[in-house]
């Protein structure tokens, strides 16, 4: 036994002449509010009712990316609607404001070596420790060679 199978199962059905039934609804509605807006709203109602029509027809008709214009909308009521995170930004500390390492320059310590400025006294004393024992590790080794 053969069974047909459907096809063009995304295309509505055209009910209404040349237009499905959801066009036909949002057609109607914004004719509808465009006139209600232009018969009760002194000046401006015409402007607004044109608006209204527009998005009707908006509605019924235009695709964006092939999706209807109801889900952007959607989409847009959504994003506004949801709570947003930032995930990560980043935020200029005190410390790495008062520290400029762009105007780097060493400086010659009394050893005759260079050292850097930005350092704590404890890194100093360090510095201080080691280059004087290497500097008398170098004397002996100069006086031994010498003799």
């Amino acid at each position: 036994m053969q069974f047909q199978v459907p096809q063009f199962l995304d295309v509505e059905d055209k009910i209404i002449g040349p237009f499905t039934v959801k066009q036909f609804i949002y057609l109607a509605g914004g004719v509808g509010f465009g006139y209600m807006c232009g018969r009760f709203i002194p000046y401006i109602g015409w402007l607004l009712g044109a608006g209204m029509v527009a998005l009707g027809a908006s509605l019924a008709f235009y695709k964006y990316n092939s999706k209807p214009f109801i889900y952007i909308i959607e989409a847009g009521f959504n994003y506004y609607k949801s709570v947003r995170m930032f995930v990560w930004r980043r935020r200029e500390k005190e410390a790495e404001k008062a520290l400029d390492l762009n105007n780097y320059k060493p400086v010659k310590h009394a050893s005759g070596l260079l050292a850097n400025k930005a350092g704590s006294k404890l890194s100093d004393l360090t510095w201080g420790i080691d280059v004087k024992d290497n500097e008398v590790e170098a004397q002996k080794v100069l006086s031994e060679n010498a003799i």
